[in-house]
């Protein structure tokens, strides 16, 4: 029964929304027409996607015949109000204009963004064949140097006073003590939720896995100790270290590795590429932020 409430309630919406798919494909496209009403058409390609839209538990009931009835029905509505809608006029309103205008300047952006994610995507996928592919040599190099994983709690603050504050109110407690307050201020505290929640704890990590000053700072404890305030890109962190223990040469410290090997010959390149290429700087406000 929610089932078809649910595409009762679609279809309604359907009934009295704007048709934004009504606009006529280019000549080169082979996508079906199903049925039209002047310049106003339904294509295959349209209703499948619309059938999908409608969500993974929908999908088995609109396949069936008296799915895609009900469905083609609610589509035919809308597509007659279209047709009704441009026969009075109203494909010249301004608003309408207005709204199209801006929805093709959406479009132009998510295209971009898109063909610039596939382009960062596809070199980084060639540089991992390339320069910055990683030997079994290089990794059991890293090994030697990186035999161990880190187990800490963390708290995260944006404000470096507080930050010290807090190092204060954990200064000369007892490792038991320390641990449980520790957790306390976490969860009060941290900006980063997800540790917050369990007490500041984040997975065990390899040093090369987080950001070097926190890796740096955390390999300068011992079990039971807090750090002071360390500070990376995203604040100030307080960092209790619970236990180190050493890690298997396995496949995971393997893949691991070899992720942290990448970045580090990719950070290289980076550098290199910053030097290349010219950064133009149009918004003088953004400059102190880049290092420019």
């Amino acid at each position: 029964m929610r089932r078809i409430f649910g595409i009762l309630a679609f279809c309604s919406l359907l009934s009295v929304s704007c048709a934004r798919n009504s606009v006529k494909p280019g000549a080169g496209d082979q996508d079906a027409v199903l049925l039209k009403l002047g310049p106003v058409y339904l294509t295959k390609a349209e209703m499948e996607a619309r059938i999908l839209e409608m969500g993974p538990e929908y999908v088995p009931y609109l396949r069936t015949g008296q799915g895609r009835k009900t469905l083609l029905e609610a589509v035919l509505k809308q597509k007659i109000l279209v047709r009704a809608a441009l026969d009075r006029g109203l494909g010249d309103r301004q608003d309408i204009k207005d709204e199209i205008v801006r929805l093709k300047k959406e479009q132009e952006r998510a295209l971009r963004l898109y063909r610039e994610s596939l382009l960062a995507d596809r070199l980084i996928e060639d540089l991992r064949e390339r320069e910055i592919q990683i030997s079994d040599d290089e990794i059991a190099a890293y090994y030697n140097d990186h035999r161990h994983l880190y187990a800490v709690r963390q708290i995260l603050v944006a404000d470096k006073k507080k930050a010290e504050d807090l190092f204060e109110g954990l200064r000369g407690k007892n490792p038991a003590q320390a641990q449980v307050e520790f957790g306390r201020l976490a969860a009060l505290h941290s900006l980063d939720s997800r540790s917050a929640k369990a007490g500041g704890k984040i997975p065990p990590f390899l040093e090369g896995e987080l950001d070097e000053s926190f890796a740096r700072a955390t390999a300068a404890l011992k079990p039971g100790q807090v750090s002071p305030p360390v500070e990376t890109k995203v604040g100030y962190h307080l960092i209790h270290l619970e236990n180190t223990a050493p890690v298997s040469f396995n496949d995971e410290y393997k893949e691991r590795a070899r992720r942290i090997l990448e970045r580090k010959k990719m950070d290289v390149l980076m550098e290199l590429w910053k030097d290349k290429y010219v950064v133009e700087v149009r918004d003088e406000s953004l400059k102190p932020y880049l290092g420019l």
